[in-house]
């Protein structure tokens, strides 16, 4: 499959369409298809870009009546694409590739966001993973960081180190931190550590975070992944899905105060503020902005197979028969 002739024979079909609609008598246009796209968390900023392409309708363009529904962790997503009750998920890659290695029926279908932003935040200075020794995390079961700190560990030779899980919910994440409960918490740069540090500076405390991609977590942040049948059975549809999304993302990069009031209108309860502070930090995450170029959303053969091997060296997962087309949708993968 190759991602820009399908891009291009959907972009034909759409306009062939929508010539023969135009016509007199012309039949009225076909239905759009429903979709279910999971997050991995409540709702934040970093999905900005999802709720833009609702609202500025380039999912329904490409044919898509999309509802955008939260979830607990990369986990439940995973494991609900898999099942096919969902069509597409937010995920963090490192259980996404577990996920496969075990069988799991997924695959990235988009590029969400190339870099890492997973990070551990607490209220007290570790300037080290050494000084982590014993010390208490906060991760739901379903958290990527379950998956993700281990993989540090084991990246920085620190396998073995002593600590303990709490499992909670990510709503509570902040109290649990902020009563003392547990040293760290499961956090993601772009979204939790700015509205923590809001939190914890109208209470004179000072909020420090981790990041995994600065302790060797050099792989991909978040795909969006689809079930792999499905992917297989329509590809053109695949195709515009991503399309649409694309153009969803470079439109809130270029306009992050109009993609936060967006989000915000389609969810009253957010404060359009941490919204857009949150969609910021996403986008300084990413680095270079990833607009640039036409690229955005696929993935490179030489970083696939990179992550991987990370992956699955530090989680001790039989990876070596896994290619990158195992992993992630051939259509979306760079030539």
């Amino acid at each position: 499959m190759n991602l820009p002739r399908l891009l291009a024979a959907s972009l034909l079909s759409t306009a062939v369409t929508l010539g023969t609609a135009l016509l007199p008598g012309a039949a009225s246009a076909a239905p759009l298809k429903p979709l279910t796209v999971l997050t991995n968390h409540t709702f934040i900023g970093k999905y900005a870009p999802l709720f833009v392409g609702v609202a500025q309708g380039y999912y329904k363009a490409a044919g898509f009546d999309v509802k955008i529904l939260p979830t607990a962790g990369s986990g439940v997503v995973i494991s609900t694409v898999d099942s096919g009750q969902a069509d597409y998920g937010v995920a963090d890659v490192s259980p996404v590739v577990q996920a496969i290695a075990k069988g799991a029926r997924v695959k990235g279908a988009f590029v969400y966001m190339n870099k890492s932003a997973v990070a551990l935040a607490s209220l007290q200075p570790f300037p080290t993973l050494e000084s982590m020794r014993g010390k208490k995390i906060a991760a739901a079961q379903a958290d990527s960081a379950r998956v993700a700190f281990p993989v540090v560990l084991g990246r920085n030779h620190l396998a073995q180190l002593p600590f303990k899980w709490v499992a909670a919910d990510p709503n509570v994440y902040f109290s649990l931190l902020l009563s003392g409960q547990v040293d760290l918490i499961s956090s993601s740069l772009d979204g939790d550590v700015p509205a923590l540090e809001k939190i914890a500076s109208a209470r004179g405390k000072k909020v420090y975070a981790f990041s995994f991609y600065d302790w060797g977590y050099d792989i991909y942040g978040l795909w969006l992944i689809g079930n792999d049948q499905k992917l297989q059975a329509d590809p053109q549809a695949a195709a515009r899905f991503a399309q649409a999304t694309r153009q969803a993302m470079e439109y809130a990069i270029e306009h992050p105060d109009d993609a936060a009031r967006i989000m915000v209108q389609a969810n009253p309860i957010l404060n359009l503020d941490t919204i857009e502070t949150q969609w910021r930090a996403t986008v300084a995450a990413m680095g270079a902005n990833p607009a640039q170029g036409g690229h955005y959303g696929l993935a490179s053969k030489p970083r696939l197979q990179s992550t991987t091997d990370i992956v699955g060296t530090a989680l001790s997962l039989d990876t070596n028969r896994l290619k990158p087309a195992d992993v992630f949708d051939a259509a979306m993968i760079e030539p």
